[in-house]
């Protein structure tokens, strides 16, 4: 067994002051009982409390407490093996982390937006095996090709600019992963969505790259992530505040630009579609649209479960323990005309 969120159990240490609170309250009444008369009289021309049940309403409320921190912790359990089955194709989506995507001509920032399209389609995309591959200088699987849209959605959750330790952009590097990943699935419809500014500063010229693309069955399509007039590159500190800009050799902030005419050519070559990020995401329904329009092959992957919620057990106990406390009364009435 296991808590999903096991924070919640330090609530557990309220019910000891719960207790105190109870006996405090209880010495309290005590006393302004003594000093409104005679404690007799008063008892029995007053509504009397039953010690025990004042006791039992006690142990059901903080039991009731106790089972429903339990059910807030969501206790875990239950777990085995399940095969999913679906058809269609094998998906990388592969993410610049250059510093040039910092650059905010793209709001709130290239990398930002890149990150939203990539999960985006990753919601349209159900059915179809996706992967993830974050590259600047080099590249590398951040996600394997999977079914389990919710660990590739965590592995994309971490993609960041200067997550890839060499600097720079290498467009030929990321697809290399990306081939070698298809290769290790025997993938037959194997689609790259590439999200860049397209500034790349190694590597081989887009023709010929998307043509070792094609040979190996791969159709590129590109998101172009930035403006053609550019935008200089942001520096920030530990804070996250502008400190400055990346500067050139002659002491003037660097504009990073889109390569239109580099990410065009790339996709063109390999028989997919350039398009460029716009305010009303129809980049996002136009590249969902092609890949769900292509057909696919019948594609099958054996997942772990995770462990199953059974937070209801203690909810539903401590529902009953607090309604149970609602009804059982904490007095009861003297009787009128008792012997004298």
């Amino acid at each position: 067994m296991q808590f999903a969120e096991p924070e919640a159990l330090y609530l557990w240490l309220l019910l000891p002051l719960l207790l105190v609170f109870y006996r405090w309250s209880a010495t309290r009444k005590a006393r302004a009982i003594e000093r409104l008369g005679e404690a007799a009289l008063i008892d029995r021309l007053s509504l009397r409390t039953s010690q025990r049940r004042e006791r039992t309403k006690l142990v059901l409320f903080a039991s009731g407490l106790f089972f429903l921190i339990l059910a807030l912790a969501r206790p875990q359990w239950g777990r085995g093996e399940q095969e999913f089955f679906a058809n269609g194709v094998d998906v990388f989506l592969i993410l610049d982390t250059s510093f040039s995507m910092d650059a905010t001509d793209v709001a709130p920032s290239r990398m930002e937006r890149a990150r939203y399209i990539a999960s985006q389609l990753m919601d349209r995309l159900q059915g179809n095996r996706i992967g993830v591959i974050a590259f600047s200088g080099t590249a590398f699987v951040q996600c394997p090709l999977t079914l389990d849209y919710g660990a590739a959605r965590i592995f994309l959750d971490t993609v960041a600019t200067g997550i890839v330790p060499d600097p720079g952009t290498n467009i030929e590097q990321a697809l290399e992963a990306a081939r070698r990943g298809f290769v290790a699935r025997n993938s037959r419809y194997k689609v790259v969505i590439l999200l860049t500014d397209g500034e790349q500063q190694q590597g081989g010229d887009a023709a010929a790259i998307g043509d070792k693309a094609r040979e190996d069955g791969i159709v590129i399509h590109t998101v172009g992530v930035g403006t053609p007039g550019g935008e200089p590159i942001p520096v920030r500190d530990d804070k996250g505040e502008v400190t400055d800009y990346v500067r050139g050799d002659d002491g003037q902030p660097v504009l990073s630009r889109l390569d239109e005419r580099m990410l065009g050519t790339l996709s063109l070559t390999t028989g997919g579609e350039y398009v460029r990020v716009s305010e009303r995401d129809t980049e996002i329904e136009t590249l969902s649209t092609r890949i769900l329009e292509m057909e696919g092959e019948e594609l099958s992957s054996q997942l772990f479960t995770r462990y199953q919620e059974r937070f209801y057990w203690p909810l539903g106990i401590a529902v009953l323990l607090l309604v149970a406390d609602a009804f059982v009364g904490r007095e009861k009435r003297a009787i009128v005309g008792e012997a004298s």
